[in-house]
């Protein structure tokens, strides 16, 4: 990846300055290939040339009560629906040859169902800019024919319309009255907090005055609450150029493509949903070439895509204008996988961290570009600045960028329900990294802890 190098701390000995730059002239002058992206960390992953600190014991996940105790049964209005809105490189149920985002080989939406919840999967596009997945996200709940918005699609120069998006409605009757949750796993939690904004209050460019349009607004309080886990809710140095998001997001989905098994990945069952950008999948068309059609194609010069959003400087241009809903609750979960440097105060990647994230992770010395581990200096157009406190992440998203957005309060969540309006931290998972938490490629067992933000949600009437 490519992003901005930071100065060595001035505080740093000068034997661990030497052993840094020793290291250095041994680590690769370039991120390695996609193939050795995806081989095991111990071959791939350079050696911290400093002690590290302990990790943090990994979370136990049928623990993870917000507030530190279990929901009663009495108290859970388990008739709202919960959306699971995925995140970057995400896909629906019926792709990826049976394996679930969430859940990896389980399957997370019919475990909560068997606890009676009413859950429902999004599948929005996995390299799409948070508009455009907002826009399907509300035809997948409300049912209809995707709308991009008229406006937005004639700036950036797209259809406004895919055929192939029409939707029965995971909830038609959906409503002020008869309200959903939202829960978004990285850029799904963006994704969730744009289409709130639009709910409320439209975007009058974009065919306000249309029957049932989602930019009419008008629609506040039909999202109870959104919770958001792993999100970059204020963006990733990893994305903050195209040269190094390309690379990171072509092999996390060639990630997913290996983590089926002895399944040709050349025939894998995955669409990149960018019809209205003229990009659909031709009948038996190889993965690799659709893919390097993909990211070859006009969209990656447009700020209308994922890269753009997930960027501090997307991030920063879409929190001014989406803000926050006053009728709606938010909720966030943080992920680390890494652990402090004794001396510098780098964090470097735990072993368990899957190779595709510790590439981006590790913190490169000079004379290479730092990694998410020792990041430093300003985003590209300056909106963020760089401290020490971006160092600790889970391998995709720094922990400082997993709350609130750095221009909103939050408060650490202890019990009760809370407010409409307010942003409530409700902990950090030690040990998972940014694809961990969702079941996928490490293949753990999470369905304990969407159990308890499922209750933890139900709870909040």
């Amino acid at each position: 990846m490519t992003v901005r190098r930071s100065a060595l701390p001035a505080a740093l000995p000068a034997a661990l300055t030497l052993s840094v730059l020793l290291a250095a002239c041994t680590a690769p002058t370039q991120p390695p290939a996609p193939d050795a992206m995806l081989a095991p960390a111990a071959t791939r992953t350079p050696t911290p040339p400093e002690p590290t600190a302990a990790p943090t014991p990994t979370t136990d996940l049928s623990k993870t009560y917000p507030g530190g105790q279990p929901m009663t049964a009495q108290a859970l209005d388990k008739s709202v629906p919960l959306i699971l809105v995925h995140g970057l490189g995400g896909f629906g149920r019926d792709e990826a040859l049976g394996l679930r985002y969430w859940g990896g080989l389980l399957d997370v939406e019919q475990d909560l169902r068997a606890q009676g919840y009413r859950v429902f999967t999004a599948s929005m596009g996995p390299v799409s800019s948070n508009w455009d997945r907002a826009a399907e996200l509300y035809a997948q709940i409300k049912g209809g024919c995707v709308d991009y918005g008229a406006a937005h699609a004639a700036q950036h120069g797209h259809a406004r319309t895919d055929p192939a998006k029409c939707y029965a409605g995971f909830y038609p009757a959906w409503d002020a009255a008869h309200p959903v949750n939202l829960l978004g796993h990285s850029m799904g939690g963006q994704t969730a907090r744009t289409l709130v904004k639009l709910l409320d209050d439209g975007h009058s460019a974009n065919g306000a005055n249309a029957s049932g349009s989602l930019y009419s607004g008008g629609r506040a309080g039909w999202v109870r609450s959104v919770m958001t886990v792993s999100s970059p809710n204020s963006g990733s140095p990893a994305a903050d150029t195209l040269q190094g998001a390309i690379p990171m997001f072509k092999n996390l989905i060639l990630a997913f493509a290996a983590s089926v098994g002895a399944a040709d990945p050349e025939n894998f069952v995955y669409n990149f949903d960018l019809g209205h950008w003229g990009l659909t999948r031709a009948p038996g068309e190889r993965f690799s070439a659709y893919q390097n059609r993909v990211f070859a194609s006009r969209i990656w010069t447009s700020t209308d895509q994922a890269a753009y959003d997930l960027s501090p400087d997307g991030a920063a241009a879409l929190n001014r204008w989406v803000g926050r809903s006053r009728t709606t609750r938010y909720f966030s979960w943080e992920t680390n996988a890494t652990t402090p440097g004794l001396l510098s105060g780098w964090h470097y990647p735990t072993l368990t961290m899957n190779p595709v994230m510790s590439v981006v992770a590790f913190p490169y010395a000079p004379p290479l570009s730092p990694g998410l581990g020792n990041i430093g200096g300003r985003s590209p157009a300056g909106a963020v600045t760089y401290d020490r406190s971006w160092w600790p992440n889970d391998g995709l998203v720094p922990n400082k960028s997993m709350n609130a957005p750095l221009n909103e309060t939050s408060t650490a969540y202890s019990s009760g329900v809370t407010a409409p309006g307010s942003w409530s931290r409700l902990g950090r998972v030690s040990g998972y990294d940014h694809i961990d938490i969702t079941g996928n490629l490490s293949f753990r067992d999470v369905k304990a802890f969407y159990r308890n933000q499922a209750a933890f949600l139900a709870g909040q009437n």
